[in-house]
Protein backbone atom coordinates (compact mmCIF):
# COMPACT_ATOMS: atom_id res chain seq x y z
CA UNK A 1 0.00 0.00 0.00
CA UNK A 2 1.31 3.32 -1.16
CA UNK A 3 1.57 6.37 0.70
CA UNK A 4 -1.43 8.14 -1.01
CA UNK A 5 -3.73 5.20 -0.15
CA UNK A 6 -2.78 4.57 3.60
CA UNK A 7 -3.93 8.44 3.80
CA UNK A 8 -7.13 7.85 2.59
CA UNK A 9 -7.52 4.83 4.76
CA UNK A 10 -6.30 7.25 7.70
CA UNK A 11 -9.04 10.05 6.82
CA UNK A 12 -11.91 7.56 6.14
CA UNK A 13 -11.46 5.51 9.76
CA UNK A 14 -10.66 8.48 11.48
CA UNK A 15 -14.20 9.83 10.03
CA UNK A 16 -15.70 6.21 10.30
CA UNK A 17 -15.12 7.15 14.23
CA UNK A 18 -15.77 10.11 14.29
CA UNK A 19 -19.50 9.37 13.16
CA UNK A 20 -19.67 6.19 15.07
CA UNK A 21 -18.84 8.31 18.48
CA UNK A 22 -21.07 11.33 17.30
CA UNK A 23 -23.81 8.93 16.76
CA UNK A 24 -23.35 7.50 20.06
CA UNK A 25 -23.29 10.71 21.61
CA UNK A 26 -26.89 11.77 19.57
CA UNK A 27 -27.93 8.61 20.55
CA UNK A 28 -27.86 8.68 24.12
CA UNK A 29 -28.81 12.33 24.65
CA UNK A 30 -32.09 11.54 22.49
CA UNK A 31 -32.55 8.38 24.56
CA UNK A 32 -31.59 10.92 27.87
CA UNK A 33 -34.33 13.63 26.37
CA UNK A 34 -37.13 10.80 26.02
CA UNK A 35 -36.93 9.20 29.35
CA UNK A 36 -36.69 12.99 30.99
CA UNK A 37 -39.83 13.98 29.13
CA UNK A 38 -41.75 10.52 30.27
CA UNK A 39 -40.57 10.83 33.78
CA UNK A 40 -41.69 14.39 33.74
CA UNK A 41 -44.79 13.68 32.45
CA UNK A 42 -45.25 10.54 34.75
CA UNK A 43 -43.93 13.27 37.54
CA UNK A 44 -47.08 15.66 36.51
CA UNK A 45 -49.75 12.80 36.10
CA UNK A 46 -48.77 11.27 39.80
CA UNK A 47 -49.04 14.57 41.12
CA UNK A 48 -52.21 15.10 39.56
CA UNK A 49 -53.47 11.87 40.94
CA UNK A 50 -52.06 12.75 44.48
CA UNK A 51 -53.93 16.13 44.24
CA UNK A 52 -57.05 14.14 42.93
CA UNK A 53 -57.14 11.47 45.88
CA UNK A 54 -56.97 14.46 48.51
CA UNK A 55 -59.77 16.31 46.87
CA UNK A 56 -62.07 13.32 46.28
CA UNK A 57 -61.56 12.23 49.78
CA UNK A 58 -63.03 8.95 48.06
CA UNK A 59 -61.57 5.32 47.92
CA UNK A 60 -58.07 5.07 46.84
CA UNK A 61 -58.35 1.65 45.36
CA UNK A 62 -61.30 2.94 43.14
CA UNK A 63 -59.63 6.17 42.44
CA UNK A 64 -57.03 4.93 41.15
CA UNK A 65 -58.19 2.16 38.85
CA UNK A 66 -60.45 4.53 37.44
CA UNK A 67 -57.45 7.23 36.74
CA UNK A 68 -55.24 4.42 34.98
CA UNK A 69 -58.18 2.91 33.23
CA UNK A 70 -57.58 2.31 29.85
CA UNK A 71 -53.65 2.95 30.07
CA UNK A 72 -50.78 0.82 30.24
CA UNK A 73 -50.01 2.63 33.64
CA UNK A 74 -49.76 1.33 37.17
CA UNK A 75 -49.84 3.08 40.53
CA UNK A 76 -48.61 1.47 43.69
CA UNK A 77 -49.50 2.62 47.50
CA UNK A 78 -46.57 2.09 49.41
CA UNK A 79 -46.70 3.62 53.15
CA UNK A 80 -43.59 4.71 54.91
CA UNK A 81 -41.50 1.72 55.48
CA UNK A 82 -42.17 0.89 51.66
CA UNK A 83 -44.34 -1.57 51.78
CA UNK A 84 -46.52 -2.35 49.73
CA UNK A 85 -50.18 -1.53 50.55
CA UNK A 86 -51.80 -1.42 47.15
CA UNK A 87 -51.33 -2.24 43.04
CA UNK A 88 -53.76 -1.79 40.36
CA UNK A 89 -52.14 -4.48 38.64
CA UNK A 90 -52.15 -7.18 41.64
CA UNK A 91 -54.65 -5.92 44.15
CA UNK A 92 -53.37 -8.59 46.50
CA UNK A 93 -49.58 -7.84 45.82
CA UNK A 94 -48.03 -7.38 48.95
CA UNK A 95 -44.13 -6.86 50.65
CA UNK A 96 -41.57 -4.58 51.19
CA UNK A 97 -40.19 -2.01 48.08
CA UNK A 98 -37.99 -0.14 50.30
CA UNK A 99 -34.57 -1.00 48.44
CA UNK A 100 -35.93 -0.15 44.84
CA UNK A 101 -34.06 2.27 43.41
CA UNK A 102 -37.19 4.77 43.18
CA UNK A 103 -38.63 4.02 46.52
CA UNK A 104 -35.23 4.23 48.53
CA UNK A 105 -34.28 7.72 47.07
CA UNK A 106 -37.96 8.83 48.31
CA UNK A 107 -36.66 7.54 51.56
CA UNK A 108 -33.38 9.04 51.80
CA UNK A 109 -35.30 12.91 51.01
CA UNK A 110 -35.51 13.08 47.66
CA UNK A 111 -38.72 14.91 46.45
CA UNK A 112 -39.06 12.21 43.15
CA UNK A 113 -37.55 8.89 42.57
CA UNK A 114 -36.83 7.84 39.44
CA UNK A 115 -35.52 4.19 37.66
CA UNK A 116 -35.88 2.68 34.60
CA UNK A 117 -35.14 -1.31 35.37
CA UNK A 118 -36.99 -4.34 34.41
CA UNK A 119 -39.92 -5.52 36.60
CA UNK A 120 -40.24 -8.76 38.21
CA UNK A 121 -44.12 -8.98 38.35
CA UNK A 122 -44.77 -7.59 34.98
CA UNK A 123 -41.63 -8.75 33.14
CA UNK A 124 -41.16 -5.99 31.08
CA UNK A 125 -38.79 -2.99 31.34
CA UNK A 126 -40.95 -0.05 33.11
CA UNK A 127 -39.96 3.72 33.88
CA UNK A 128 -40.52 4.17 37.63
CA UNK A 129 -41.68 7.43 39.05
CA UNK A 130 -42.24 7.44 43.06
CA UNK A 131 -43.78 10.67 45.11
CA UNK A 132 -43.74 11.10 49.05
CA UNK A 133 -47.12 12.31 50.61
CA UNK A 134 -45.62 13.94 53.85
CA UNK A 135 -47.10 15.45 56.76
CA UNK A 136 -45.56 17.59 59.38
CA UNK A 137 -42.81 16.98 56.96
CA UNK A 138 -42.78 13.03 57.92
CA UNK A 139 -43.37 11.11 54.95
CA UNK A 140 -46.56 9.53 55.53
CA UNK A 141 -47.07 6.97 52.11
CA UNK A 142 -45.71 6.96 48.74
CA UNK A 143 -47.69 6.43 45.49
CA UNK A 144 -45.35 5.33 42.95
CA UNK A 145 -46.57 5.25 39.12
CA UNK A 146 -44.66 3.33 36.20
CA UNK A 147 -45.13 2.74 32.41
CA UNK A 148 -43.83 -0.03 30.44
CA UNK A 149 -41.24 1.82 28.06
CA UNK A 150 -42.17 -0.03 25.15
CA UNK A 151 -45.97 2.34 24.92
CA UNK A 152 -43.56 5.25 24.29
CA UNK A 153 -39.75 3.64 23.32
CA UNK A 154 -41.11 2.71 19.59
CA UNK A 155 -41.89 6.00 18.71
CA UNK A 156 -38.54 7.44 19.95
CA UNK A 157 -36.67 5.18 17.97
CA UNK A 158 -38.54 6.12 14.89
CA UNK A 159 -37.04 9.52 15.66
CA UNK A 160 -33.86 8.06 16.36
CA UNK A 161 -33.60 5.88 12.83
CA UNK A 162 -34.71 9.86 11.38
CA UNK A 163 -31.92 11.46 13.03
CA UNK A 164 -29.58 8.48 11.85
CA UNK A 165 -30.41 8.95 8.61
CA UNK A 166 -29.89 12.74 8.91
CA UNK A 167 -26.37 12.36 10.72
CA UNK A 168 -25.42 9.44 8.44
CA UNK A 169 -26.01 11.79 5.22
CA UNK A 170 -24.30 14.25 6.61
CA UNK A 171 -21.22 12.23 7.73
CA UNK A 172 -21.36 11.18 3.99
CA UNK A 173 -21.06 14.86 2.38
CA UNK A 174 -18.64 15.36 4.51
CA UNK A 175 -16.63 12.29 3.83
CA UNK A 176 -17.13 12.85 0.31
CA UNK A 177 -16.20 16.38 0.53
CA UNK A 178 -12.90 15.62 2.69
CA UNK A 179 -11.75 13.01 0.26
CA UNK A 180 -12.47 15.20 -2.99
CA UNK A 181 -10.04 17.77 -1.01
CA UNK A 182 -7.38 14.99 -0.32
CA UNK A 183 -7.96 13.85 -3.84
CA UNK A 184 -7.39 17.71 -5.28
CA UNK A 185 -4.38 18.13 -2.89
CA UNK A 186 -2.96 14.85 -3.65
CA UNK A 187 -3.53 15.12 -7.41
CA UNK A 188 -0.14 16.72 -8.32
CA UNK A 189 1.63 13.75 -5.23
CA UNK A 190 -0.05 11.32 -7.63
CA UNK A 191 0.89 12.23 -10.91
CA UNK A 192 4.33 13.54 -10.22
CA UNK A 193 5.39 10.66 -8.00
CA UNK A 194 5.58 7.90 -10.62
CA UNK A 195 7.78 10.41 -12.97
CA UNK A 196 9.88 11.00 -10.04
CA UNK A 197 10.31 6.98 -9.27
CA UNK A 198 11.16 6.72 -13.35
CA UNK A 199 13.94 9.50 -13.03
CA UNK A 200 15.30 7.55 -9.84
CA UNK A 201 14.81 3.83 -11.90
CA UNK A 202 15.91 5.25 -15.35
CA UNK A 203 17.90 8.95 -15.17
CA UNK A 204 19.45 8.75 -18.32
CA UNK A 205 15.42 8.54 -19.86
CA UNK A 206 14.25 11.67 -19.93
CA UNK A 207 10.27 11.75 -17.97
CA UNK A 208 7.35 14.53 -19.19
CA UNK A 209 4.68 14.94 -17.07
CA UNK A 210 1.91 15.82 -19.64
CA UNK A 211 -0.68 17.08 -17.83
CA UNK A 212 -3.02 20.68 -18.48
CA UNK A 213 -3.88 21.93 -15.29
CA UNK A 214 -3.68 25.81 -14.75
CA UNK A 215 -3.10 25.38 -10.81
CA UNK A 216 -0.32 23.13 -10.89
CA UNK A 217 1.06 23.88 -14.27
CA UNK A 218 4.42 25.90 -12.57
CA UNK A 219 4.92 23.06 -10.55
CA UNK A 220 4.75 20.08 -13.19
CA UNK A 221 6.51 22.68 -15.52
CA UNK A 222 9.56 22.58 -13.14
CA UNK A 223 9.47 18.55 -12.81
CA UNK A 224 9.73 18.73 -16.52
CA UNK A 225 13.01 20.80 -16.54
CA UNK A 226 14.20 19.16 -13.53
CA UNK A 227 14.09 15.77 -15.48
CA UNK A 228 15.82 17.18 -18.68
CA UNK A 229 18.44 18.49 -16.63
CA UNK A 230 19.04 15.22 -14.29
CA UNK A 231 18.88 12.96 -17.71
CA UNK A 232 21.84 15.35 -19.28
CA UNK A 233 23.43 15.40 -15.60
CA UNK A 234 23.33 11.25 -15.83
CA UNK A 235 24.78 10.98 -18.85
CA UNK A 236 27.54 13.75 -18.12
CA UNK A 237 28.29 12.31 -15.28
CA UNK A 238 28.67 8.68 -17.11
CA UNK A 239 30.45 10.24 -20.34
CA UNK A 240 32.89 11.53 -17.61
CA UNK A 241 32.92 8.33 -15.89
CA UNK A 242 33.62 6.20 -19.03
CA UNK A 243 36.40 8.61 -20.12
CA UNK A 244 38.08 8.54 -16.28
CA UNK A 245 38.26 4.93 -16.85
CA UNK A 246 39.57 4.71 -20.05
CA UNK A 247 42.39 7.43 -18.89
CA UNK A 248 43.13 4.89 -15.79
CA UNK A 249 43.07 2.06 -18.17
CA UNK A 250 45.40 3.35 -20.70
CA UNK A 251 48.03 5.20 -18.09
CA UNK A 252 51.81 3.61 -17.84
CA UNK A 253 50.88 3.28 -14.06
CA UNK A 254 49.29 0.77 -12.39
CA UNK A 255 46.42 2.27 -10.47
CA UNK A 256 43.40 0.53 -8.21
CA UNK A 257 40.42 1.70 -6.77
CA UNK A 258 38.81 -0.20 -3.36
CA UNK A 259 35.65 0.96 -2.02
CA UNK A 260 34.47 1.44 1.77
CA UNK A 261 33.44 -2.34 1.95
CA UNK A 262 36.62 -3.85 1.44
CA UNK A 263 35.83 -4.57 -2.43
CA UNK A 264 37.95 -4.17 -5.44
CA UNK A 265 35.98 -1.49 -7.68
CA UNK A 266 38.79 -1.28 -10.83
CA UNK A 267 41.92 -2.00 -11.10
CA UNK A 268 43.27 -0.79 -14.88
CA UNK A 269 45.49 -3.28 -17.69
CA UNK A 270 48.81 -2.05 -16.35
CA UNK A 271 48.50 -3.22 -12.81
CA UNK A 272 47.10 -6.61 -13.97
CA UNK A 273 50.15 -6.80 -15.93
CA UNK A 274 52.43 -5.75 -13.24
CA UNK A 275 51.11 -8.45 -10.61
CA UNK A 276 49.90 -11.30 -13.53
CA UNK A 277 46.55 -11.26 -12.14
CA UNK A 278 44.16 -13.82 -13.59
CA UNK A 279 40.77 -12.83 -12.23
CA UNK A 280 39.55 -9.58 -11.93
CA UNK A 281 36.16 -8.70 -11.32
CA UNK A 282 35.26 -5.85 -10.24
CA UNK A 283 33.00 -6.30 -6.78
CA UNK A 284 34.89 -8.52 -5.27
CA UNK A 285 37.18 -8.50 -1.82
CA UNK A 286 40.18 -7.33 -3.11
CA UNK A 287 42.06 -10.15 -1.18
CA UNK A 288 40.93 -12.52 -3.70
CA UNK A 289 42.35 -10.14 -7.04
CA UNK A 290 45.21 -8.59 -5.40
CA UNK A 291 46.78 -11.72 -4.39
CA UNK A 292 50.41 -10.22 -3.71
CA UNK A 293 51.46 -10.33 -0.10
CA UNK A 294 53.64 -7.25 0.63
CA UNK A 295 50.44 -5.39 -1.41
CA UNK A 296 48.07 -6.52 1.22
CA UNK A 297 49.87 -5.69 4.28
CA UNK A 298 50.42 -2.37 2.67
CA UNK A 299 46.83 -1.70 1.99
CA UNK A 300 45.88 -2.66 5.58
CA UNK A 301 48.38 -0.24 7.16
CA UNK A 302 46.31 2.64 5.28
CA UNK A 303 43.67 2.03 7.75
CA UNK A 304 46.06 3.63 10.53
CA UNK A 305 48.25 5.89 8.57
CA UNK A 306 46.02 6.79 5.44
CA UNK A 307 49.19 6.78 3.26
CA UNK A 308 52.07 4.11 2.93
CA UNK A 309 54.57 4.39 0.51
CA UNK A 310 57.26 1.36 -0.19
CA UNK A 311 59.33 -0.14 -3.15
CA UNK A 312 58.33 -3.66 -3.23
CA UNK A 313 59.46 -6.70 -5.12
CA UNK A 314 56.57 -9.24 -7.03
CA UNK A 315 56.72 -12.67 -6.47
CA UNK A 316 54.83 -13.63 -9.34
CA UNK A 317 56.71 -11.04 -11.81
CA UNK A 318 59.25 -10.24 -10.18
CA UNK A 319 59.64 -6.37 -10.70
CA UNK A 320 60.15 -3.55 -8.47
CA UNK A 321 57.77 -1.53 -8.20
CA UNK A 322 57.11 1.78 -6.28
CA UNK A 323 53.75 1.87 -4.70
CA UNK A 324 51.91 4.95 -3.45
CA UNK A 325 48.50 3.66 -1.92
CA UNK A 326 46.17 6.42 0.40
CA UNK A 327 42.66 5.68 1.92
CA UNK A 328 40.64 8.73 2.15
CA UNK A 329 38.69 8.87 5.93
CA UNK A 330 35.80 10.75 4.56
CA UNK A 331 34.57 8.15 1.80
CA UNK A 332 36.55 4.82 3.16
CA UNK A 333 38.07 4.36 -0.63
CA UNK A 334 41.28 3.36 -0.99
CA UNK A 335 43.48 4.43 -4.01
CA UNK A 336 46.26 2.84 -5.43
CA UNK A 337 49.29 4.11 -7.89
CA UNK A 338 52.44 1.56 -8.74
CA UNK A 339 55.42 2.36 -10.81
CA UNK A 340 57.55 -0.41 -12.69
CA UNK A 341 60.94 0.87 -11.59
CA UNK A 342 62.28 -2.31 -12.60
CA UNK A 343 64.03 -0.72 -15.93
CA UNK A 344 65.40 2.06 -14.26
CA UNK A 345 66.75 0.22 -11.52
CA UNK A 346 68.64 -2.05 -14.18
CA UNK A 347 69.52 0.89 -15.91
CA UNK A 348 70.98 2.65 -12.87
CA UNK A 349 72.87 -0.64 -12.25
CA UNK A 350 74.41 -0.48 -15.68
CA UNK A 351 75.20 3.01 -15.12
CA UNK A 352 76.86 2.45 -12.08
CA UNK A 353 78.83 -0.66 -13.39
CA UNK A 354 79.39 1.59 -16.68
CA UNK A 355 80.84 4.33 -14.47
CA UNK A 356 83.13 1.93 -11.84
CA UNK A 357 84.22 -0.24 -15.38
CA UNK A 358 85.38 2.70 -17.52
CA UNK A 359 86.78 4.18 -14.32
CA UNK A 360 89.01 1.20 -13.98
CA UNK A 361 89.23 0.83 -18.10
CA UNK A 362 90.91 4.38 -17.99
CA UNK A 363 93.40 4.03 -14.91
CA UNK A 364 94.93 1.44 -16.47
CA UNK A 365 96.52 2.75 -18.96
CA UNK A 366 96.45 6.31 -17.71
CA UNK A 367 98.90 5.04 -14.41
CA UNK A 368 100.78 3.25 -17.22
CA UNK A 369 101.58 6.26 -19.44
CA UNK A 370 102.38 8.83 -16.62
CA UNK A 371 104.52 5.94 -14.57
CA UNK A 372 106.34 5.85 -18.12
CA UNK A 373 106.76 9.09 -18.81
CA UNK A 374 107.66 9.89 -15.03
CA UNK A 375 110.43 7.64 -15.49
CA UNK A 376 111.27 9.22 -18.63
CA UNK A 377 111.79 12.36 -17.68
CA UNK A 378 113.69 11.14 -14.44
CA UNK A 379 116.72 10.24 -16.54
CA UNK A 380 115.56 6.88 -18.32
CA UNK A 381 115.34 8.95 -21.88
CA UNK A 382 119.40 9.26 -21.93
CA UNK A 383 119.16 5.21 -22.41
CA UNK A 384 117.93 4.81 -26.31
CA UNK A 385 116.94 1.17 -25.63
CA UNK A 386 115.25 2.26 -22.14
CA UNK A 387 113.44 4.99 -24.34
CA UNK A 388 112.55 3.28 -27.22
CA UNK A 389 110.58 0.16 -25.01
CA UNK A 390 109.56 2.99 -23.27
CA UNK A 391 107.96 4.63 -26.55
CA UNK A 392 106.49 1.62 -27.56
CA UNK A 393 104.46 0.77 -24.64
CA UNK A 394 103.13 4.48 -24.04
CA UNK A 395 102.16 4.25 -27.97
CA UNK A 396 100.49 0.57 -26.91
CA UNK A 397 98.32 2.49 -24.22
CA UNK A 398 97.32 5.28 -26.05
CA UNK A 399 96.11 3.41 -29.17
CA UNK A 400 94.06 1.19 -26.14
CA UNK A 401 92.52 4.77 -24.95
CA UNK A 402 91.77 5.99 -28.65
CA UNK A 403 89.88 2.31 -29.27
CA UNK A 404 87.81 2.46 -25.89
CA UNK A 405 87.25 6.15 -26.45
CA UNK A 406 86.14 4.79 -29.90
CA UNK A 407 84.18 2.26 -28.59
CA UNK A 408 82.20 4.13 -26.24
CA UNK A 409 81.33 6.85 -28.50
CA UNK A 410 80.33 3.62 -30.43
CA UNK A 411 78.10 2.64 -27.61
CA UNK A 412 76.20 6.20 -27.59
CA UNK A 413 74.43 6.37 -30.64
CA UNK A 414 71.58 6.20 -31.06
CA UNK A 415 68.34 5.19 -32.94
CA UNK A 416 66.54 8.08 -33.22
CA UNK A 417 69.53 9.65 -35.49
CA UNK A 418 68.27 9.67 -38.95
CA UNK A 419 70.95 7.37 -40.69
CA UNK A 420 71.25 6.96 -44.60
CA UNK A 421 70.68 3.38 -45.83
CA UNK A 422 73.49 3.07 -48.96
CA UNK A 423 74.05 -0.03 -50.78
CA UNK A 424 77.11 -2.09 -49.52
CA UNK A 425 79.32 -4.45 -50.97
CA UNK A 426 79.19 -6.67 -48.15
CA UNK A 427 82.55 -9.06 -49.51
CA UNK A 428 84.32 -5.59 -50.08
CA UNK A 429 83.36 -4.40 -46.28
CA UNK A 430 85.02 -7.72 -44.91
CA UNK A 431 88.08 -7.64 -46.73
CA UNK A 432 88.73 -4.12 -45.89
CA UNK A 433 87.87 -5.04 -42.02
CA UNK A 434 89.71 -8.42 -42.38
CA UNK A 435 93.26 -6.35 -43.46
CA UNK A 436 93.29 -4.23 -40.65
CA UNK A 437 93.74 -7.76 -38.69
CA UNK A 438 96.54 -8.75 -41.01
CA UNK A 439 99.18 -8.78 -38.01
CA UNK A 440 97.63 -10.49 -35.66
CA UNK A 441 96.30 -13.28 -37.86
CA UNK A 442 99.60 -13.94 -39.34
CA UNK A 443 101.05 -13.92 -35.64
CA UNK A 444 98.70 -16.59 -34.55
CA UNK A 445 98.62 -18.27 -37.84
CA UNK A 446 94.96 -18.14 -38.16
CA UNK A 447 92.89 -20.09 -40.79
CA UNK A 448 90.23 -17.38 -41.77
CA UNK A 449 87.77 -18.84 -44.22
CA UNK A 450 84.78 -16.95 -46.50
CA UNK A 451 81.68 -18.55 -47.52
CA UNK A 452 80.12 -15.66 -49.08
CA UNK A 453 78.16 -15.20 -52.55
CA UNK A 454 79.99 -13.27 -55.19
CA UNK A 455 78.98 -9.67 -54.98
CA UNK A 456 76.23 -9.35 -52.89
CA UNK A 457 75.00 -6.04 -52.43
CA UNK A 458 73.15 -5.05 -49.24
CA UNK A 459 71.30 -1.95 -48.60
CA UNK A 460 71.41 -0.81 -44.53
CA UNK A 461 72.90 1.63 -42.54
CA UNK A 462 76.72 0.96 -43.04
CA UNK A 463 77.18 3.51 -39.94
CA UNK A 464 75.52 0.96 -38.13
CA UNK A 465 76.43 -2.52 -39.99
CA UNK A 466 80.09 -1.73 -40.57
CA UNK A 467 80.98 -1.79 -36.18
CA UNK A 468 79.12 -5.22 -36.37
CA UNK A 469 80.93 -7.03 -38.68
CA UNK A 470 84.07 -5.73 -37.51
CA UNK A 471 83.24 -6.35 -33.57
CA UNK A 472 82.50 -9.90 -34.44
CA UNK A 473 85.51 -10.62 -36.51
CA UNK A 474 87.74 -8.89 -33.56
CA UNK A 475 86.26 -10.79 -31.40
CA UNK A 476 87.12 -13.84 -32.95
CA UNK A 477 90.74 -13.06 -34.10
CA UNK A 478 91.41 -12.44 -29.88
CA UNK A 479 89.74 -15.63 -29.10
CA UNK A 480 90.54 -17.94 -31.20
CA UNK A 481 93.32 -20.41 -30.70
CA UNK A 482 96.73 -20.23 -32.17
CA UNK A 483 96.43 -21.85 -35.49
CA UNK A 484 93.24 -22.05 -35.47
CA UNK A 485 90.54 -21.85 -37.77
CA UNK A 486 87.90 -18.53 -38.06
CA UNK A 487 84.81 -19.10 -40.55
CA UNK A 488 82.66 -15.38 -41.94
CA UNK A 489 79.42 -16.53 -43.34
CA UNK A 490 77.06 -14.29 -44.36
CA UNK A 491 74.12 -14.84 -47.04
CA UNK A 492 70.61 -13.62 -47.98
CA UNK A 493 67.40 -15.76 -46.96
CA UNK A 494 63.61 -14.86 -47.10
CA UNK A 495 64.26 -11.19 -46.84
CA UNK A 496 66.78 -11.26 -44.13
CA UNK A 497 70.42 -10.96 -44.47
CA UNK A 498 72.46 -13.90 -41.59
CA UNK A 499 75.98 -12.74 -41.22
CA UNK A 500 77.82 -15.51 -38.53
CA UNK A 501 81.37 -15.82 -37.16
CA UNK A 502 82.56 -18.69 -35.99
CA UNK A 503 85.98 -19.45 -34.02
CA UNK A 504 87.55 -22.24 -32.37
CA UNK A 505 88.75 -20.83 -29.05
CA UNK A 506 87.77 -21.29 -25.68
CA UNK A 507 84.29 -21.09 -25.72
CA UNK A 508 81.43 -19.63 -22.93
CA UNK A 509 79.81 -21.13 -20.33
CA UNK A 510 76.14 -21.62 -20.63
CA UNK A 511 75.61 -19.81 -17.18
CA UNK A 512 78.00 -16.50 -18.94
CA UNK A 513 76.54 -16.07 -22.52
CA UNK A 514 73.27 -14.54 -20.61
CA UNK A 515 75.92 -11.84 -19.79
CA UNK A 516 78.26 -11.40 -22.55
CA UNK A 517 76.49 -8.74 -24.05
CA UNK A 518 76.45 -6.73 -21.42
CA UNK A 519 79.08 -3.76 -21.29
CA UNK A 520 82.57 -4.34 -20.08
CA UNK A 521 81.95 -8.07 -19.12
CA UNK A 522 84.62 -10.15 -20.44
CA UNK A 523 84.65 -13.88 -20.13
CA UNK A 524 88.49 -14.06 -19.93
CA UNK A 525 89.10 -10.88 -18.36
CA UNK A 526 93.57 -11.37 -18.71
CA UNK A 527 93.33 -12.35 -22.17
CA UNK A 528 91.22 -9.71 -23.17
CA UNK A 529 93.19 -7.07 -21.72
CA UNK A 530 96.49 -8.37 -22.95
CA UNK A 531 94.65 -8.31 -26.26
CA UNK A 532 93.07 -4.60 -25.76
CA UNK A 533 89.82 -5.83 -25.17
CA UNK A 534 87.49 -3.89 -23.32
CA UNK A 535 84.09 -5.33 -23.24
CA UNK A 536 82.20 -3.08 -24.81
CA UNK A 537 82.18 -4.85 -28.35
CA UNK A 538 79.48 -7.48 -28.26
CA UNK A 539 77.77 -4.57 -26.52
CA UNK A 540 77.57 -2.81 -29.54
CA UNK A 541 76.85 -5.89 -31.72
CA UNK A 542 73.61 -6.39 -29.54
CA UNK A 543 72.70 -2.83 -29.70
CA UNK A 544 72.83 -2.16 -33.44
CA UNK A 545 71.46 -5.32 -34.39
CA UNK A 546 68.41 -4.26 -32.67
CA UNK A 547 68.70 -0.49 -34.00
CA UNK A 548 68.55 -1.80 -37.55
CA UNK A 549 65.67 -4.25 -36.95
CA UNK A 550 67.51 -7.75 -36.22
CA UNK A 551 68.83 -9.58 -33.42
CA UNK A 552 72.30 -11.71 -32.44
CA UNK A 553 72.36 -15.46 -31.19
CA UNK A 554 75.32 -17.30 -29.74
CA UNK A 555 75.79 -20.98 -29.95
CA UNK A 556 78.93 -22.03 -27.93
CA UNK A 557 80.33 -24.63 -25.47
CA UNK A 558 83.69 -24.31 -23.98
CA UNK A 559 86.96 -25.59 -24.91
CA UNK A 560 85.23 -25.59 -28.70
CA UNK A 561 84.34 -22.28 -29.91
CA UNK A 562 81.54 -19.77 -30.27
CA UNK A 563 79.19 -18.90 -33.39
CA UNK A 564 77.80 -15.73 -33.54
CA UNK A 565 74.98 -15.70 -36.21
CA UNK A 566 73.47 -11.90 -36.56
CA UNK A 567 70.03 -11.52 -38.30
CA UNK A 568 69.07 -8.18 -40.23
CA UNK A 569 65.67 -7.60 -42.42
CA UNK A 570 66.85 -6.33 -45.84
CA UNK A 571 66.17 -2.70 -45.89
Amino acid sequence: MNKTKRQYMIWLIALFLLFFTSWQLISNFYDQQVLTQHEDFLQQKNSSFIRLTKEENADFAQVATDYVKDTNERITRLNRKGEVLYDTFDPNLSGKRSQRPEVKAVLEGNDVGNSVRMSPTLDQELLYVAIPIKKDGEITEIIRMAEPTKSFLPEAKRMKQAIFLVNFIFWLILTLIILAILKRRNRPVETILPVIKQMIKEPKQQKMVMRDSSEWEELYQNINILSQQMSETYTAFNTSEKQFYTLLNELMVGVFIIDEQGNLAFVNETLTKQLNIKDRADKQPFTLVLTEPQLIQMIYQTRQTNVVKRQIRTTTTDLLLDLTIRTFKDSGHTFGISYDITHISQLEKLQNDFIGNISHELKTPITSLIGFTETLLDGAKEDPQTLESFLKIMQKDAYRLQGLVQEIIETSKSASLDYIITSVNVSELIDKIMRSYDTIIDEKELDVQLKQPQNLVLNTKVELFQPICKNLIENAIHYASDKGKIIITFYEKEKEFVFSVQDDGIGIRPQEQERIFERFYRVDKARSRNSGGNGLGLAIVKDYSRMLGGNVTLDSYPGIGSTFTVTLPIL
